[in-house]
């Protein structure tokens, strides 16, 4: 046998047996080498300023360390407005999530959410209250962009009548998010609760996420 043909066979048995060893991993070790992530945005729509806080969630440890000052992502959120967006790498093995929303002057308001990431997830962090109690949900970002016209979907606090042009469209939901909705006028064409919720602001054609309470909008996020 040559040199030339020896040389061939050694290389083509070690690349064979790179990939036996390969298939030998199994799923949680080939997890904790792939590298995901995740972007996160937070909406405030809180009556004070807050901060927003993630870290890596331990079983063993719940919540534990949740609001320590290096777990801030997000500073200084001011009142009715939204956060640059947040990228967040992790192993696939690590994928479970806390994250907290709390007063960035005082300590005594914090409210706490667990997520299960999967790769790529593009999120709203959304601070809400109803009846006084504060509360932390966490849906997807999804586009809706149809031209000429606004593209609405409503997170609201309560239960409540929207009106397109003057007929009913439909009723929200406490705490959910509702499916888009299409708006002709940016001034009067969307109605919720009775009072009108002004659209100006944005551009036809987007996708936006309205945060709304009994007295209209609070917050209005381009997804």
């Amino acid at each position: 046998m040559n040199t030339s043909n020896k040389g061939l066979r050694i290389s083509l048995l070690f690349g064979f047996a790179t990939i036996l060893s390969g298939c030998g991993e199994s799923s949680d070790e080939l997890d904790n080498k792939l590298t995901h992530e995740a972007r996160v945005s937070f909406v405030n729509s809180l009556d004070y300023m807050a901060d927003l806080h993630l870290k890596k969630r331990n079983i063993s440890t719940g919540y534990s360390g949740l609001f320590d000052n290096d777990t801030i992502i997000s500073a200084d959120v001011a009142s009715n407005t939204v956060s640059t967006t947040y990228r967040y790498s992790y192993k696939a093995i690590n994928n479970m999530i806390n994250l907290g929303v709390k007063n960035s002057i005082t300590t005594n308001q914090e409210e706490r959410i667990t997520k299960t990431l999967s790769n790529n997830d593009n999120l709203w962090v959304i601070s809400w209250k109803a009846s006084g109690e504060q509360t932390v949900s966490v849906i997807s970002k999804k586009q809706n962009n149809n031209a000429d016209v606004f593209n609405v979907r409503l997170f609201a606090n309560g239960n409540y009548t929207v009106l397109i042009d003057n007929t009913k469209t439909i009723t929200t939901e406490k705490g959910k998010v509702t499916d888009y909705l299409s708006v002709n006028s940016c001034a009067n064409g969307l109605k919720i609760d009775d009072k009108f919720i002004d659209l100006c602001t944005g551009d036809f054609g987007a996708s936006y996420l309205l945060i709304v309470d009994k007295n209209g909008k609070r917050v209005m996020a381009e997804e």
